[in-house]
């Protein structure tokens, strides 16, 4: 594979690794560039017989304590034992991304990005010892190379989070290359997978195909389109606004167990161990062969003490409790695949022509009942439904595809409306007063305004850029920030209304140039890419270019602000977050020097440093929007240059703890054992659903 157009050599990175880091279930597949055959890793700690390819996410904490103890099979295993009182076991903990979810704060004051890398920390150590064991045993770890899934639902902060959380888990170092750690929105990478078994049904070039990844926690959806011009390679473009929600199939068990707690409700509480036995035969037995129409029957353990009771009026008789088709339809399964089907209705509006398929993928996606209510409320709409072979394993082997071939996606559609904070000419109808400042050329113009550099819904392939050139007096630093707007229609013009949201800060440090004196105007060019699963922001200063990949601010959407959160090691190394309101100490401060200057293209620049800016978390809100607003015509720069030692070539890279979690109390996600919503698949590992 060639280079990367930002430096990065692929081929210094013989080994890609897929890892699908799941709500209830996490895998891994892997593959060498040379053959690019993908192999899975089926081995887990502890799993004893279990067959399924996948392994728990779960963690086991002692109370008050923040050192892991165990993970996966172990985790729940230990947690099992009659002794395992001064224990925590977490699961579901990636839910604590999902910002439209509210959930209690972690006990033992854990943080919710630590307790992901404590996860994948000890899930990559089992993953290299498997890798080193194969043929993979010819290289070392520094030679593998990263494709992490993300739901399509994230917003920026939360794949920032997710990348941190990677970076502290050790998979990468702080000061690689971002590309050695790609991101993937999990439907995409499902796509991927389906693309490479659609010949099993014969899609061809220009033909539109929708994923529905459903497992354990979110199901997330996203349509694409097969681009194939003749002689040329297969790929992929994104036609729709991909969105999801957190109804995966762990909210089936939270209302089987409500359900099971009612039928008993008159014989008293059921006791923990009598509940996980039923639960286990929920998910093992009952959940995947369910079809909406027979009925099921649940043998009680004997740890409830009713082995030989009848009770006609809940279906009891001797012990075994008859499970009527009508009840678990409208009370556990119907209330879930009701809000999957809304899902995809939403993707269906998006794109009005012809869909020819839509594919069943995640653990939830198995489901037999699942398939049927689709295929009863979308049959007639679409070319076919389909549910490919393995496909709770579709999302962990796409993402190896992905980091085999990055360029096999050459489109997708924007989240969000993004753009910059500038100046531009004032238009007293239109602009309050109190905005107006008159710059150097004597002109007035109006300041914090909305500079828009690409439309939600707008579609920009992965090479698009849109850039924009500025000057700068020479030696300032200078800093720039990324807003974006999740409404309809044109976006305010203002980037303090209250629907505009500040997503990213990116200080920029003026490299030492020869021959320019202190006072003189440097251009200046700031590119941002928007095709890709981050956003990638590069700054040009003549020959340097620095490279941006989305990191988070400790200040989110939860309270914190980041003057009180953010931890600066190694001292004067680091810049602080620039005070709000200050004018800038430097007269010209940015300015514009040609009017808003757009241009798309793809370009090469030879230094490459890379940084990672603050990425402050906000919701995103997803669905169709119109067409691309004309950026005005002139403007200047309003950015603050702060002084300061921003970059360290790659060593000194910016570390920030993840904010305290306020979320107010929901549901617990972590109470102790049992969880609330962890199954474990059958003994032959071929029906079960329920992970992602």
């Amino acid at each position: 594979m060639e280079p990367s157009s930002s430096g990065f050599n692929y081929a210094d990175y013989p080994v890609i690794v897929g890892i699908d880091f799941g709500t209830t279930f996490s895998g891994c597949c892997y593959a060498f560039a040379q053959n690019e055959e993908v192999i899975d890793i089926v081995k887990w700690p502890k799993q004893n017989n279990h067959v399924y390819p996948k392994t728990p996410t779960l963690s086991l904490y002692r109370k008050g304590s923040t050192q892991l103890v165990d993970w996966g099979h172990g985790a729940r295993r230990q947690a099992m034992k009659p002794n395992s009182v001064d224990f925590l076991l977490l699961s579901k903990f990636k839910l604590y991304l999902d910002e439209h979810l509210q959930q209690e704060a972690l006990p033992n004051n854990l943080q919710v990005i630590d307790v992901i890398a404590d996860y994948m920390g000890a899930f990559h150590q089992h993953v290299c010892t498997e890798l080193l064991k194969g043929f993979a045993g010819n290289y070392d770890q520094s030679k593998f190379r990263y494709c992490l899934t993300v739901p399509a639902m994230w917003s920026d902060h939360a794949k920032a989070a997710m990348r941190e959380a990677a970076i502290r888990a050790g998979l990468v170092q702080r000061g690689d290359h971002p590309e050695r750690l790609m991101l993937i929105s999990e439907p995409e990478a499902a796509a991927l997978y389906c693309e490479k078994k659609s010949e099993q049904f014969n899609l061809v070039h220009g033909q539109r195909f929708m994923i529905c990844d459903a497992g354990g926690g979110t199901v997330d959806l996203i349509v694409f389109e097969i681009d194939q011009q003749t002689g040329g390679k297969r790929t992929l473009k994104e036609v729709t606004n991909g969105h999801g929600g957190s109804c995966g199939s762990g909210f089936l068990d939270l209302r089987m167990r409500e359900y099971i707690k009612h039928k008993f409700y008159h014989f008293g509480s059921i006791n923990d161990s009598a509940m996980e036995h039923i639960m286990d035969t929920f998910v093992n037995i009952i959940k995947p062969e369910f079809d909406g129409y027979e009925d099921h029957f649940l043998d009680l353990p004997a740890s409830m003490g009713l082995g030989d009771l009848t009770d006609e009026s809940i279906g009891l008789e001797n012990g075994s409790l008859c499970l009527p088709a009508t009840e678990l339809r409208e009370q556990v399964f119907e209330p879930v695949i009701e809000q999957v089907l809304q899902l995809i209705e939403g993707q269906l509006v998006q794109s009005p022509n012809n869909l020819e398929a839509i594919f069943l993928v995640g653990g939830f996606g198995q489901s037999n009942y699942l398939f049927r209510r689709v295929e009863e409320v979308f049959a007639n709409r679409v070319g076919m439904i389909g549910v490919p072979p393995r496909g709770e394993l579709a999302v962990v082997r796409g993402a190896v595809y992905f980091g085999l071939n990055p360029q096999i996606v050459t489109e997708r559609v924007s989240r969000r409306t993004y753009g910059v904070e500038t100046r531009m000419l004032f238009n007293k109808d239109l602009d309050p007063p109190e905005y107006s400042v008159v710059g150097v050329d004597q002109k007035t113009y109006c300041r914090q305004r909305f500079s828009v550099y690409v439309q939600k819904g707008q579609s920009v392939r992965v090479d698009e850029c849109v850039s924009k050139n500025f000057v700068i007096s020479y030696p300032n630093d200078t800093d720039s920030d990324l807003f974006a707007f999740d409404g309809e229609g044109p976006p305010p013009r203002l980037t303090t209304h209250q629907l505009i949201k500040k997503v990213g800060h990116f200080p920029i440090r003026m490299p030492t140039l020869d021959g320019v004196r202190p006072g003189d105007k440097v251009n200046m060019t700031i590119r941002m890419y928007f095709g890709l699963t981050e956003i990638k922001i590069e700054c040009v200063i003549r020959d340097k270019t620095f490279v941006f990949t989305s990191s988070f601010d400790a200040s989110d959407s939860y309270g914190a602000t980041p003057e009180n959160q953010l931890e600066y090691p190694g001292g004067s190394q680091m810049m602080p977050p620039p005070t709000a309101g200050l004018a800038p100490p430097n007269p010209y401060g940015l300015s514009d020097p040609n009017g808003s200057q757009v241009s798309l293209g793809h370009q090469q620049q030879q230094a490459y440093t890379y940084g990672t800016p603050t990425m402050a978390a906000q919701q995103a809100g997803y669905s169709q929007a119109g067409g691309y607003p004309p950026t005005s015509s002139v403007y200047g720069g309003g950015y603050p240059p702060v002084q300061g030692d921003y970059y360290q070539q790659q060593q000194q890279q910016q570390q920030q703890p993840y904010a305290q979690q306020g979320y107010p109390p929901s549901q617990s996600y972590y109470s102790g054992y049992p969880p609330s919503s962890q199954g474990y698949p059958p003994q032959s590992g071929s029906s079960y659903y329920g992970q992602h």
